[in-house]
């Protein structure tokens, strides 16, 4: 019992953090955050922690001491957001109260395959030891950054130690859902399709990204795709004042970096900026003083993303060959990053996996479409379409309660016209192109680019039905509540499994499992060490920085310590 309650007290005190740092983030760097509820101010702390967490890393380890500091500037930022306004202590209530519903999926005994390779131990080296430059030589999975890796060492903190740097993703899950769930406890007499597409987003996601053990790198940033497209909505069709229009930019845009940040593919949302920009005809009024501060702290997260990069890996952004600067005692060679990035494109399209591989040559393979039927055969069949076909399913049911008790004064052609909306619709099938054409994989945005037209089509097609406003808010408030039930249920049965297949003792200790492996020394001076495993077995919590590649060799650069090899 001790264990769980230091487990449910940690978790209570990383959400608060998160959501004080937002309110000094927000106060000093663009004060008209604070108008946003708390879900968003959450996010906005979530950000200002990623990009405090990558650059403090040249400086700090973030260890007991750093991370105890830092949660107590939190718990005086939240103090601020209570002591603002009387209103902000129900918003905490019902963040408490959404926290506890979805507890229970933050209980994770088996992490996904990559957790024990490098998430864990990416982590743990951060909070063990200052940025090391050459890190990209210890894995493949220290070469491709990720903030969430950063935000998950500020959570070291004492008796919990690592047990909760998989808990990030439950912060955001949390922060989505206040979002969109107390949206709707308003009475609320105007509906557009915002409201509908924040209904069905929260469907796919409480149902679909149920299991948090799962989520990597990858899902907290399709999450966050599903917002920025929620603000694109209310931006091009819905918003007129100038000053929430510059709010909403100003939030769309920290979205998009924070999403970024996780997973470089999505920088190519900013797109949707300059759209914006244009049907508003804002550009002259959006490049102010007042937003100045913002964009340069964007412009910093973005700096620091590519430096951390490059200084990993010598590619600003690796595995792109083309980002690769400079020939430094650190970097990658240009052949293994060629390489790596074939073997990336080889295998989001099936080219190969546990247990089997095409006999196609690689560079032929990813080529001309020659990869599309073993795509299909192992990848459509059965991650695709077990996704695409129960959307179709969940959705087609939705409408049709809808349907049911609208007003039938209105035929199907006149439901299915979204002449209006046609940027709206193109935009998430030619993402979805890009996505099929260049990395057809469900963890490179496959999920949420799969859901997004359906979630805009239906919602279109809602939207055209004619129904009572308590009728609408009542069936709104009815599937808010089934994807609650949908998250339980999944999870309850994914813990019964884990009891099962893993042997998850979850009355003695919340935590999940560890494997104890033995280190080895590869560097060893005075002020620098760097392990690896006997028998050749994954990292895991081992001592840190854990390598994969053995023949290190070491050297101090400008401060920080750097590892290389001669053996490439």
């Amino acid at each position: 019992m001790p264990e769980h309650i230091i487990f449910i007290s940690y978790i209570i005190l990383f959400i608060i953090s998160t959501i004080g740092h937002g309110e000094i983030f927000s106060r000093i760097i663009y004060r008209d955050l604070i108008k946003l509820n708390i879900g968003y101010l959450g996010i906005i702390g979530f950000f200002s922690l990623s990009i405090y967490g990558t650059l403090s890393s040249y400086f700090f380890a973030h260890n007991y001491s750093h991370n105890i500091i830092l949660h107590i500037v939190g718990l005086m930022g939240f103090i601020f957001y209570l002591n603002r306004e009387k209103k902000n202590y129900l918003e905490v209530k019902h963040v408490f109260i959404l926290t506890l519903i979805f507890l229970i999926g933050a209980y994770v005994y088996k992490n996904h395959d990559d957790f024990p390779y490098y998430h864990l131990t990416y982590a743990l080296n951060l909070s063990e030891n200052k940025f090391i430059i050459g890190t990209g030589i210890f894995s493949h999975g220290f070469r491709t950054f990720s903030s969430l890796f950063y935000f998950q060492s500020l959570l070291y903190m004492p008796y919990i130690k690592f047990y909760l740097f998989h808990i990030a993703p439950f912060l955001i899950l949390v922060f989505f859902n206040y979002i969109i769930f107390f949206n709707f406890l308003k009475n609320k007499k105007n509906f557009n399709i915002t409201d509908y597409f924040s209904l069905l987003s929260i469907v796919f996601v409480n149902i679909v990204f149920y299991r948090l053990g799962e989520h990597g790198t990858d899902r907290s940033a399709q999450i966050l795709l599903l917002l920025i497209f929620l603000f694109f909505i209310q931006l091009m069709y819905f918003e007129k004042k100038d000053k929430n229009i510059s709010l909403y930019l100003n939030s769309l845009l920290i979205f998009i970096f924070l999403a970024s940040s996780m997973k470089a593919i999505y920088y190519m949302y900013l797109v949707l900026i300059p759209l914006i920009l244009l049907k508003k005809k804002f550009f002259k009024k959006f490049f102010v003083k007042k937003n100045f501060l913002i964009i340069s702290i964007l412009t910093i997260s973005l700096l620091g993303n590519i430096s951390t990069s490059y200084l990993s890996t010598g590619c600003l952004l690796y595995p792109a060959e083309k980002t690769c600067i400079g020939d430094n005692k650190w970097s990658i060679p240009s052949k293994e990053v060629k390489r790596m990035k074939l073997h990336y494109e080889w295998w989001a399209k099936a080219g190969g996996g546990p247990g089997y591989a095409s006999e196609i040559p690689r560079e032929e393979y990813v080529k001309n479409f020659k990869w599309f039927k073993n795509w299909v055969d192992r990848h459509f069949f059965n991650k695709v379409s077990d996704t695409l076909f129960g959307l179709i399913f969940v959705y087609s049911l939705i409408f049709f309660v809808f349907y049911f008790f609208s007003y039938k004064n209105k035929k199907f052609k006149d439901i299915l016209n979204f002449k209006s909306y046609l940027i709206l619709l193109i935009l998430p099938m030619v993402f979805l192109l890009e996505w099929f054409l260049l990395h057809p994989s469900m963890r490179y945005g496959g999920y949420v680019l799969i859901a997004l037209p359906l979630i805009i089509i239906t919602s279109l097609m809602i939207d055209k039905l004619n129904i009572d406003n308590k009728k609408k808010n009542s069936l709104i408030l009815m599937f808010l509540f089934v994807s609650i039930l949908g998250f339980l249920g999944r999870n309850i049965d994914r813990i019964n499994k884990e009891i099962e297949v893993y042997n998850y003792k979850i009355l003695e200790s919340p935590y999940f499992f560890v494997e104890k492996v033995e280190s080895i020394t590869l560097v060893d001076k005075p002020d620098f060490k760097v392990y690896s495993t006997k028998n050749k077995k994954m990292c895991w919590a081992s001592k840190t920085p854990c390598s994969y590649f053995k023949n290190l060799k070491s050297e101090k650069f400008f401060g920080l310590n750097m590892v290389y090899t001669d053996d490439w």
